[in-house]
């Protein structure tokens, strides 16, 4: 066949591993394609037998005659696909090379086609019947390593007294990995966070149930299923030291699709893939189709042939093409986007595989770059003669620019050029707004405000609750650089100090080494152990203001009442009241808790002042103390091993919700974190309970994510069927903030007024509602105003609060500003001028007015009562409470030492 069609194919396999190739298929390079060859049928129906014949033993090709010709049925075509696998897997490697494993297409095709119900089993039974086959099918997949090891290692020259140790050791080494590495575990963790991430999987029994499902599907989403694994095993093998090396990538040969359908709806299955779910991988395989000219169209939009020697410029011209109409279809307009199937035309010529063509096997060496120099490397070390300076010296690898990785985390300081979680929606476009903010403001005097919260997560819920706190931290920054504004303007920087603050200490240092202008640090967004050495070690040892977020446990605030000198935390103000004052504001709110029957679950897991504030909390709000007193039953405890581990949680508790079933408690008071919220919550809708027809759990500001944690299923569970004894489960907490709050309120001071015969004008709404009312509008205005950040939630209450946060930091170095005449103020002065922000200078947040005291607490601040009710989509806002019990009777002014 044609030699430029020969040599286009070898740049996209990489057959001369040591040359540059100007054509791929890779995330970066716009996906992949299918080649189909068309032309007469003497060059084009014995070219895929040529071409295997040819290159078998160098690339991971199939053979063309196991996929079958005939309309086969639906298991013959499942098979045709497990052909394929063991084609381009063990039966098809290159020599010297370990073998292609397929672990994800083998649990799909084990469950959806080899294993078979047993007639009379339950369908928990069902379920461990068919688990225990994917992990033994998992199992042997991996083991063709362990084979092509052991054939290597037994094949390595030895003294003859060894074969038996040897064996021996080869073997006990296969047993241990096959032991300790749980071979099925990246398989199944793949099902549950990608190709079942959408179902928010938790364990994986529930993937393994999944599959149960999938085997009622139709056989075209089957057959997608199996594509979809078969594409991500090979884009797993090709981790980062293959694709530095320029391994050969895998052939997949499909013949003659125009007079065989089952050919041709892998074809098109794998068309369907690759705009689907296997979009962004990073190697794709080498698909090559072969038909009679215009037999075989594309399911796609057509597009035109081109002949082998225009492979070259066509295949990225057509993927620039998909990149122009994709961009033209976001703005809305209707373009068509050019297929995936690119039809090459061949003229009759020489087949490939013609006696006179060399053996593959002498063309192409086995050693790649990477593998070249890393021999050159060692000699020279070896020699002695700059192999350590080549090397370079050792570091931490970086994520970004000015951050670093340090174990499972990213972490460092960004003003926006290096971003967390770059595959998060809106994250690379908010720090992108935010390094543009800040560039703007680079020529003039200015005060930089960190965010210190933890900024990854692989929790989806909690990946959007970075998003909304990161956006709040910048639109308070826009409105802070108004212009406006005072002086001096916000350099925002966004610092993380990794997943639970377990890395602040590097990332404290970097900050204040990085960062001259540093002036407040903002942020601190979890009542933990670790936290709280950093707030500790940011005010007392480096002198730094600091204004804290929701970390609402009692030992995250300064005491009222005792001389300054005495604070645990000099230099730190509040903009969320504490767990104690959100009970009192939600006991004033509905008095009648008080005397109800109540029960207490908590988490007694150390180092978290969140759960233990919560209790103490919720334990005086039962009216006793936590040996019992109180109205309802004893507290229930757990201990869990993590914020979002489970543990053996799941099964204390079914006791519980079996205990609470027993008692008259119908409210719950919740002392934990979110996610065990949700397992528990979970587990009281799904006990049995005739006596009941409802339950509402109380909790803390942690829940705020317990919304997006639900998927639909699990609403449905805590809705209830009181027809058959399953009460509905609904959660109240007090939210830091809600963007309804103020409209509601408003309008229910003026219905109240109208009921006492007045017709109040909008200049007779307090000022106290109506401040917050307008800080509120003008949010939403900055939202419409700031460009792409990308999608804003405000209903958690996360985004207003971060914003409120960070705009009482910038109040406050204004007024240090205005009060030392100075263009940026000293830390000194602006820690001195915190407890100034009350009365005239009091901060007009959007989740209210924030007065703080002389120990730098709002006093009296606003709390949003909502419930999470499973029949509603979005949170229900009940309405505000107030820690003092009433409502501001004076423009934020603070009394002589507040009850503390």
């Amino acid at each position: 066949m044609d030699e430029q069609l020969d040599a286009a194919l070898a740049q996209l396999v990489i057959r001369d591993r040591l040359r540059r190739r100007g054509l791929r298929f890779s995330r970066r390079s716009g996906g992949a394609l299918v080649l189909q060859l068309e032309g007469p049928e003497s060059t084009v129906r014995p070219w895929p037998e040529q071409y295997h014949s040819r290159y078998r033993g160098v690339l991971p090709v199939n053979s063309p005659g196991g996929v079958p010709a005939e309309n086969a049925g639906e298991k013959e075509l499942a098979a045709a696909l497990l052909a394929v696998a063991q084609g381009c897997g063990y039966d098809g490697r290159p020599a010297y090379r370990l073998p292609l494993v397929f672990p994800r297409f083998a649990a799909a095709f084990a469950a959806l086609y080899v294993w078979e119900p047993v007639p009379g089993h339950t369908e928990a039974e069902q379920v461990d019947e068919l688990a225990h086959m994917v992990r033994q099918a998992i199992a042997k997949e991996r083991r063709h390593v362990l084979t092509e090891l052991r054939r290597r290692f037994q094949g390595l020259p030895r003294p003859e007294n060894a074969p038996q140790q040897v064996n021996w050791l080869v073997s006990l080494g296969g047993w241990a990995v096959d032991a300790l590495r749980f071979p099925h575990y990246r398989t199944v963790r793949w099902y549950r966070r990608k190709r079942f991430g959408a179902l928010e999987l938790r364990t994986s029994r529930e993937v393994f149930r999944e599959l149960h499902k999938r085997r009622g599907t139709a056989p075209a989403d089957k057959r997608l299923l199996l594509v979809e694994a078969l594409l991500a095993d090979i884009d797993a093998h090709y981790g980062l030291f293959r694709r530095l090396n320029r391994a050969r990538r895998p052939v997949i040969l499909l013949p003659d699709v125009d007079t065989a359908p089952d050919r041709r709806a892998v074809r098109d299955t794998l068309l369907t893939a690759y705009d689907g779910r296997s979009r962004a991988l990073r190697v794709y395989p080498v698909v090559v189709a072969t038909s009679a000219p215009g037999a075989a169209p594309s399911p796609q939009v057509p597009n035109e042939p081109v002949p082998a020697s225009g492979l070259r410029h066509a295949v990225p011209a057509l993927f620039h093409a998909r990149e122009t109409a994709a961009e033209e279809r976001r703005l809305g307009r209707d373009v068509p986007l050019p297929g995936r199937l690119l039809q090459v035309t061949t003229g009759p010529g020489r087949a490939a595989g013609h006696p006179g063509a060399p053996t593959a096997a002498r063309r192409y060496g086995r050693l790649g770059p990477v593998t070249v120099a890393g021999l050159v490397l060692a000699v020279l070390a070896g020699l002695g003669r700059g192999g350590s300076l080549l090397l370079g010296p050792d570091g931490p690898e970086s994520c970004g620019e000015g951050l670093q990785v340090h174990g499972k985390d990213c972490v460092g300081v960004s003003d926006g050029t290096g971003v967390f979680m770059p595959d998060a929606e809106g994250m690379a476009e908010v720090s992108a707004r935010i390094e543009a903010e800040n560039r703007r403001i680079a020529g003039t005097k200015h005060a930089t405000v960190a965010l210190l919260i933890p900024l990854e997560s692989s929790n989806a819920a909690v990946r959007k609750q970075i998003l909304s706190e990161v956006q709040g931290a910048h639109l308070a920054q826009l409105r802070a650089n108004a212009a406006d504004g005072a002086k001096p303007p916000v350099r925002l920087v966004l610092a993380n100090p990794g997943r639970s603050y377990r890395l602040w200490r590097h990332t404290v240092d970097r900050l204040v080494a990085t960062e001259p202008g540093l002036r407040v640090i903002a942020g601190f967004n979890l009542s933990l152990r670790a936290t709280r050495d950093a707030m500790s070690h940011v005010t007392n040892r480096l002198g730094i203001p600091v204004v804290a977020s929701v970390v609402t446990a009692g030992d995250f605030a300064n005491p009222e009442g005792r001389g300054r000198d005495e604070d645990p935390y000099p230099g730190l103000v509040r903009a969320v009241p504490t767990s104690r004052d959100q009970a009192r504001a939600l006991l004033d709110f509905d008095p009648e808790l008080a005397g109800a029957h109540t029960a207490l679950v908590a988490d007694t897991r150390p180092n978290d002042s969140y759960n233990a504030s919560l209790w103490t909390t919720f334990t005086e709000a039962r009216g006793g103390r936590r040996q019992g007193g109180g109205a309802g039953v004893q507290d229930m405890t757990f201990a869990s091993p993590g914020r979002e581990k489970a543990g053996v949680t799941p099964n204390e508790f079914e006791d519980f919700a079996r205990n609470i079933c027993q008692s008259n408690a119908r409210v719950v008071y919740f002392a934990g974190r979110a996610f065990h919220l949700e397992l528990f919550v979970k587990k009281l809708a799904g006990t049995y309970c005739t006596g009941k027809k409802s339950y509402t759990v109380i909790t803390g500001s942690d829940a705020t994510t317990l919304g997006q944690r639900l998927d639909r299923d699990e609403r449905a569970l805590l809705r209830g069927d009181a027809g058959v004894g399953k009460p509905s489960v609904s959660v109240r907490y007090t939210a830091p903030a809600h963007p309804d709050a103020w409209d509601v309120e408003a309008r229910r001071w003026r219905e109240k007024a109208a009921r006492h015969g007045s017709k109040p004008r909008r200049e007779d709404l307090p000022r106290y509602l109506a401040e917050p009312q307008d800080a509120m509008k003008a949010l939403r205005a900055d939202i419409a105003a700031a460009g792409n950040i990308g999608p804003v939630q405000l209903d958690d209450g996360r985004t207003i609060t971060t914003h409120d946060v960070v705009l009482t930091a910038a109040e406050g170095l204004a007024k240090a500003a205005a009060i030392s005449k100075t263009e940026v103020p000293p830390r000194e002065r602006i820690k001195q001028d915190f407890a100034h922000l009350n009365l005239a200078s009091r901060v007009q947040g959007a989740s209210g007015w924030i007065c703080l005291t002389n120990a730098g607490n709002p006093y009296d601040k606003a709390t949003f009562v909502v419930r999470l009710d499973p029949a509603s989509t979005r949170l229900t806002f009940e309405g505000v409470g107030w820690p003092e019990g009433r409502v501001p009777q004076r423009n934020c002014a603070v009394p002589q030492m507040p009850d503390d």
